[in-house]
């Protein structure tokens, strides 16, 4: 048996990633964070499905869509491998392309709100609200534990101070019993300045208006979960869960604006900004002589429009995002609707109304 095995047998962290599968209902909302060194794949919010996953190819193997596998499936878009132990059930072996180390120093563990998981990603059901990371873990020599923990970050109230909002934070270390411990020295950025923490691992952040995504990191251990602070006229706060949806604006077109033929707009631009960035999508509607069409991004033309409405059509995730048309939009009258999502579901829809008078 595997050395990994082994240890995952002797130590609970390493059984994280270990267990047999059982069929479970799908749940509803929940986060998945997954951590390689340096660097974050995944960070974001799901609604798992009833859909079944299995990862070798052996329908025997199936994992139910409502446990941690079914989420990690949805937040990675599939792409993790395992592989499949008998009376263990599956053992992740790469998220992203990123494996663990070829002598087992180093192996996906599963973590559940905060605490080390005792069951593996088949055998762990996931309720509404719940909060799944995997991180690559520096196995500790006897197996029993990382060198490299997960932190947390803790906010209190936001205040103003001399018009200036500012919130106290406290970065703590987790253990994988559920235990605490401040972290000195970490640091904490996002707001207008990065700022490290003190002895009792707390410090005061100045934030930004509307909303500021925070987030500590201290060498070798595994950066937090962004924190999410917003501000508005009845004041401002922070949470685990980003609630405020992107800002979005459109540029060079109006609502009711009609231009002329010469000057009919060829490109769709605008402004989306969010913290943790947001992705921008338009769909594109054209009316003439009492006919309907939608713009095909794929296509790259107008098409009949059908029951199912414009096709959606993706744009990216500049912040300063822009499409270019095909040609200059001909005679008409257009609906354009403009949608910018952040990775927590959050949407910000726009919608224009404008015409392009016929050429003569």
């Amino acid at each position: 048996m595997p050395r990994r095995i082994i240890g995952s047998i002797a130590g609970t962290l390493a059984a994280a990633s270990l267990a047999a599968p059982v069929a479970h209902a799908a749940a509803p909302s929940v986060t998945v964070r997954v951590e390689a060194p340096g660097r974050t794949l995944a960070a974001t919010t799901v609604t798992t499905t009833g859909q079944q996953v299995v990862k070798d190819g052996n329908p025997a193997h199936a994992c139910g869509g409502g446990s941690v596998a079914g989420a990690l499936e949805r937040a990675t878009g599939g792409d993790w491998t395992a592989t499949w132990f008998d009376g263990l059930g599956y053992a992740v072996d790469s998220i992203g392309g990123v494996r663990g180390a070829a002598d087992f120093s180093s192996y996906w563990t599963l973590w559940v709100n905060g605490r080390s998981s005792t069951t593996g990603v088949c055998d762990t059901a996931l309720q509404a609200g719940d909060e799944v990371l995997e991180f690559l873990c520096s196995v500790t020599p006897d197996f029993s534990s990382c060198t490299n923990l997960p932190l947390a970050l803790r906010a209190g109230s936001v205040r103003l101070q001399q018009d200036q909002a500012v919130v106290r934070v406290t970065v703590v270390r987790l253990a994988g019993d559920g235990s605490e411990a401040p972290v000195a020295g970490a640091t904490v950025t996002g707001g207008l300045a990065a700022v490290r923490t003190g002895a009792d691992g707390t410090a005061r952040i100045e934030l930004r208006h509307p909303q500021t995504t925070l987030r500590a990191t201290h060498a070798g251990d595994v950066p937090s979960a962004r924190l999410h602070c917003a501000l508005g006229d009845g004041g401002g706060g922070c949470g685990s869960r980003d609630t405020v949806p992107p800002r979005l604006r459109l540029r060079g077109i109006a609502d009711g604006e009609t231009f002329a033929a010469a000057d009919a707009p060829r490109a769709l631009r605008g402004v989306a900004r969010d913290p943790s960035g947001a992705t921008v999508a338009f769909r594109l509607t054209r009316r003439h002589e009492g006919r309907c069409r939608a713009f095909d991004g794929e296509r790259g033309a107008f098409r009949r429009c059908d029951g199912d409405g414009a096709p959606l059509v993706e744009v990216g995730d500049r912040a300063r995002w822009s499409y270019l048309l095909p040609a200059r939009l001909p005679a008409g009258r257009y609906g354009l609707v403009a949608i910018a999502r952040d990775d927590a579901g959050n949407r910000t829809v726009r919608r224009v109304r404008f015409a392009v008078e016929a050429a003569g």
